[in-house]
Parts: C-alpha cells; structure tokens; sequence
C-alpha cells in the first residue's frame, strides 16, 4: 500500500511539472528562461565564435596573480649604469636586482609589515672589470606587483599652508634640494629670514639669485633680512611671528615653523594630518622632544626642529603682544620663546602632532626610521647617519648627512610609501628609501609576543638618566623599545646607497658592506607606476634595467626591448597581506 501511494505521488507531481512547463513555454519569458537553463544543465552547448582579438593600443585587464603584461624575457644589458654608483663602491661586487610595478589600489592600506608571499630579489652575480661589456644576468625574476593605497598624480594642495624658517645664506645653500622635495608645486609658501656669514648682513645679490634659484624650482619661497638688525638667533626665530602674519592670505589656515635641517617626508601626510584639526579654532600643534631628560629641563612645549603649527587665530592672538614677548622672555631658544608667549596670553596649550620628529637621539637612528610608522618630518638630517662612534655599520662616516632628498625619491611613484616596511620570503624587510635587512635567525618569523616588531628597535645612544624617572628615557613618544639586534649576525643591514629618477620610474640602490675580504653586495630595485609600465611601445629599456638612463618601456607583451630584469612577469599580488 505504502508503494503504491509513493506511486500516484510520483506520477502527479510529474503531471504538474510537465503543465508548468507547457504553461511557461506558451508565455515563454525570464522565468522560462531560467527553468529552461536547469533542464539543460549539463547538456553540451552549441560552440560560440570566439571574441575578436583586442585592438594593439587596448591595455588588458590585469588581475591580482595574473602574469603581468611585459616585454619576453631578456636579461642582457651594458655595464654603463655603474657609473651612477658612488665612488665609494669599487667593483668587483655581487649584484642582484628586481622591477616593482605600484599599483595603485583604494583597498590597500599602510599597515605596520605588509607581507608578501614572495622574494624579493633572486641571487647575486658578481660583476667584475673583467666582464664583457655586456653580460646576462643568470637569475632574472619576473616584476612584482605591489599593492599601495591610493597615490597622487599631481602634488598636494597645500596652499592653505604658511612656511618659515630663519639661517644664513651658507646653511641654506645646501638645504635647497632638501626643500624642493616636500616645497615644490604644492602651492605652500615660505619666507626664510637670512643674515650673512657671522651674523651679519645678507648679500642682497646673493638673495635675490637664491631666490630666484628656488623658485626656479617650483617653490614659492621669499627671503628676507631679519625684521631687525639687532635680533639674534633667537630673536629671528620669533620675529616670524610678525613676518608670517604680515604675509598671510585668504587662503592661509596654518603658519608654521621648521628649521633649515626638517625635512618633510611627505606633504601628502602632513596635509592629511592636519585636516584632522579645527583650523578655526586658536591651536598650537607640535611634538616633544624624544628623549625625555631634555623634556623635564624645558617643559611641555613643540621642539620647533620637527615643526611647530600654529592656526591663523592662535597668531593673531599673540601678534599684538609681539614686543613684550620679544622684550620680557627668560627663555634661549626660540620655539621656547614662542611658547611662551602663547602659554602667557593665550590659552591655548599643545596639542601632539603625532609623527614629528625632533632627532634628539645620537648614533645610529635606524631604529626610528625602520619602526614602520608614519614619519612627518625629520629633523637633524645634516648631523650624521648610521653612525656608531664615528663611523656606522656601513663604514660611514658621521659627518656625512642623511641624503633624505634621494632617499625619498620613491614618493614620485606610491606617493605615501616611503618608509613604509615590507616583508618578503623567507626573512627579509624591506624599508623602502632605508634599508633592506635580512634576519638569518628568524627573527621575524618568530610570533608577534616575542619579536615585537610593532616596537621601535633601540639602535641609538642610552639616553641621559632623569633620576628618580619611572620613565626609561623614551617611553613618553616613542613608546617601549625593543632590544638592539647584532648586526651581521641576528640582522643583516643593506643601507640605501642612492637613488635616482629616470624615464618613468625610480632606480634605487642599497649596498651591504664586504665583511672580511668579502666584496659589498649591492642590490637594484626599480620602481615604476602601473600605467608607466604598460604603456606599448618597444626600444632599450636600459633606464629601467640597469644600463644608462633612457627608458622606453614595453606593455601589452608587444614590441622588444633590452635590459636585465625584463621578462613576462608574474604578478604575485595575490601574496599581499598585513599585520
């Protein structure tokens, strides 16, 4: 009986089905067309024509772990690019190089370490004088795509802003390619206050074809004599008070102070961060010092090395109390001088501008600028890099300064990505525009608890002792540190060597220091765009590869081309993660 019912149950629902079907088919529409693709599911389908070829100047769409479109590859290319190296690195040398292609993605975040599931170069060939002039290199990987947050294509409006700096004529000099990195183009303007060798009065000749040198450039600088011929140094620092104020325009929300040796990392970040304030509102924007005996000796106030920002209200607040302040200050320096006035008629109190660094630290500061936090500005870069008791890691020497003006060079291509940290297979950071590090210890695979690469690594000098201080002498802005690691044992640095612009992109190079009879290593990364490396054409590409400066590139996998490096290139974006 049971069988039976099952039996009339089958047969009607399939009477109903095949009414449905007749019903659907008399009125076929959207419905029909659906129940139509069910029932023939799994049936074979009548081949369909294939799409016609895409146009040659149609560029394919790239997806993350595509093979990237590029030229066939070819590692063969001249020696000439040798000759950008400094002189201090003599041949022979182990070499090894890799193109990044930045790809600009809303997506992609600045993380601490952004992690990719790749290497990032292949193994080092010795190049040696004996070499033919041409050579191939035996180990030449495919580009690498990174992901980076959104970048500019043009500079960053920062008209709204209002620089000021006081020095000599010899001191600005050498500062002026350092300001044209972060000044130029972005409409932000600035008024330098100028005296002669000794204090004494400025060449006005010698201003006027500065000047004209710096806007030449593209920076909307003016240099002025000091407001008064018997200011000192201090008392030129604070007079910008009256000459900044004096200069604003409609457009000025923030006047700011910065000395001859800040610079600014990124003028995308500093804009950005700002925006986070309330311009109409009387606020006194900077950062302590980083050593915390030098804060308990002068108090709470911005170190104007890393950039004091003051709203267009807090000025025309102490603007009338100019000549008091100038004339009753028990103060020595003058962002000391400039706080207090503001501590004295205002009351306004300073509010941290997280990012700003004063450089009161001695030796070597690769701990700050390998912490993988946005850096503002940085301050100091004409006392010395990598340096441990006169001479770094690297072997150099102390008075050589911090080339932050080639350093920085990547921004031209990701914009925000200078500094930024990221981690390649098996043990390898890169700090992009400082250093290449390899840990053959294991350092950072070991978990997070124990390597604690999220804390600054204390490479610089103890500080001083503030006694009876339950601060170690960091703590208040840098944080906890982590302990400094052995070099060329649990860490192996490749320091930024140089850096330089050609066709397109950004070539850079970091060097290893030869260790006991051992040559120096020194490894090329070249930087371009997205929309720069598959732009179609075919030529030399030498600029990108390592061979002389013109670069013509080539896209869509059409055309030829000659250089190291080249080849059909992986993408391996898909390995992009963050922690």
């Amino acid at each position: 009986m049971l069988v039976q019912t099952r039996g009339w149950r089958a047969a009607l629902l399939y009477i109903s089905f095949l009414s449905l079907t007749l019903v659907l088919w008399r009125h076929r529409g959207p419905v029909a067309g659906k129940l139509t693709e069910f029932a023939t599911r799994g049936e074979q389908k009548p081949e369909t024509a294939p799409p016609p070829p895409a146009e040659k100047d149609e560029k394919p769409v790239v997806e993350l772990g595509r093979q990237y479109p590029s030229r066939p590859p070819n590692c063969q290319a001249s020696l000439d690019w040798l000759k950008e190296l400094p002189e201090e690195v003599h041949l022979p040398i182990k070499y090894a190089r890799r193109d990044i292609i930045v790809r600009s993605n809303p997506m992609s975040k600045r993380e601490s370490i952004t992690k990719i599931n790749d290497s990032l170069f292949g193994d080092f060939q010795t190049i040696d004088p004996a070499n033919p002039k041409d050579f191939t290199l035996n180990n030449c990987p495919s580009p690498l795509i990174l992901d980076v947050p959104t970048y500019r294509k043009t500079p960053t409006d920062a008209s709204h802003l209002l620089f000021g700096a006081a020095t000599n004529l010899e001191r600005l000099g050498p500062s002026i390619p350092y300001f044209q990195r972060w000044l130029a183009h972005t409409g932000a303007r600035m008024f330098i206050i100028v005296t002669g060798p000794n204090d004494s009065e400025p060449d006005h000749k010698q201003m006027d074809k500065i000047q004209t040198h710096m806007r030449s450039l593209g920076m909307l600088v003016t240099l002025v004599p000091p407001f008064s011929k018997k200011d000192n140094s201090i008392e030129r620092y604070f007079s910008l008070v009256k000459i900044l104020y004096a200069n604003r325009d409609a457009k000025t929300r923030w006047i700011c102070w910065v000395d001859d040796d800040t610079f600014v990392t990124s003028m995308t970040h500093l804009v950005s961060a700002l925006a986070q304030h309330n311009a109409s509102e009387p606020l006194y924007l900077g950062a302590y010092s980083e050593e915390w005996n030098t804060v308990v000796m002068y108090g709470l106030i911005a170190m104007g090395g890393g950039g004091v920002f003051l709203s267009v209200p807090l000025v025309e607040a102490i603007e009338p109390h100019y000549a008091n302040c100038r004339d009753n200050s028990k103060m020595n320096f003058g962002d000391h001088k400039l706080w207090e006035c503001i501590s004295r008629h205002t009351q306004a109190r300073l509010r941290l501008l997280d990012g700003l660094y004063q450089i009161d630290m001695h030796g070597d500061r690769s701990g700050v600028l390998e912490n993988g936090r946005p850096i503002l500005t940085f301050h100091h870069w004409k006392e010395g890099y990598w340096s441990e008791d006169g001479a770094g890691a690297d072997m150099i020497r102390h008075q050589r300064w911090f080339p932050l003006d080639r350093m920085s060079l990547a921004t031209e291509i990701c914009d925000t990505c200078f500094l930024q940290r990221f981690q390649f297979e098996p043990h390898t950071l890169l700090v992009n525009g400082y250093s290449i590090s390899l840990y053959p210890q294991g350092e950072l695979q070991k978990p997070r608890s124990e390597s604690r690469f999220d804390l600054m690594e204390e490479t610089w000098v103890t500080p001083v002792v503030v006694p009876n201080s339950a601060n170690a002498g960091w703590d208040h802005y840098v944080g906890p540190t982590r302990r400094k690691l052995e070099l060329e044992v649990e860490k192996v640095p490749f320091r930024f060597l140089a850096a330089f612009e050609v066709q397109g992109g950004v070539r850079q190079y970091y060097r290893h220091w030869g260790r006991e009879g051992e040559v120096d290593s020194v490894v090329e990364l070249f930087w371009v765009r997205e929309e720069e490396w598959g732009e179609s054409g075919s030529g030399n590409r030498d600029g990108a590869a390592g061979g002389g400066t013109n670069t013509t590139f080539v896209g869509s996998g059409s055309g030829s081309g000659n250089g190291n490096g080249s080849g059909n290139g992986n993408g391996n974006g898909n390995g992009t993660r963050a922690v």
